[in-house]
Order: structure tokens, then sequence, then C-alpha cells
């Protein structure tokens, strides 16, 4: 998570709550998400009762497609689906 910037550069804080600098061309654009619960059920739906396809482990990095309401709609491995806002970390 980017926390301040200074030209290049750019604080970043991950989620053991370490901080430290890195230079932009490190970074990329694309939005992602790690997964904070020991086990996370992915979902081909945005509700409870969809058919669940996975289960990721605490530490899976998750690339995000799109969030609606508590549901963020993502990609990991050869995964696509589901899983609560909640258990990810690196949301704004």
């Amino acid at each position: 998570m980017i926390i301040d910037e200074h030209y290049n550069w750019r604080k970043i804080k991950d989620y053991e709550n370490d901080l430290g600098w890195i230079h932009i061309s490190q970074l990329s654009k694309k939005k992602a998400a790690i997964v904070i619960e020991e086990q996370l059920i992915m979902f081909s739906g945005s509700t409870l009762y969809s058919n669940p396809i996975a289960k990721l482990k605490e530490g899976r990095l998750v690339t995000i497609r799109k969030c609606k309401n508590d549901w963020c709609k993502v990609e990991t491995g050869e995964y696509k689906g589901w899983l609560k806002k909640s258990g990810l970390w690196g949301l704004l």
C-alpha cells in the first residue's frame, strides 16, 4: 500500500506493517490484494450461495478485476471468481 510519494519514489507499507521506499519502476499498475485469512473460499458469484471454486491460503496474491459492495472479482493462477473483501489486504 502506497502511503507517501517523493519524486519517483514511493513509501510503501506491506501487510506485515513493514515500511520502506521503492522506485516506481519496481511497482505494477495492476490492482492486487493479499489473502489475510487462513483459508478464504473463492465463489463463482458475489454471494455465499454461489458455487465454491477454490480455497485460497493466507498470503496468496490475487489480481483485482472489479469490486462491488463487500465482494471483489479476482484472478489468481488458474482460478477466477469472487472473494469477500474482509479477507483481503491492500484494498483502498
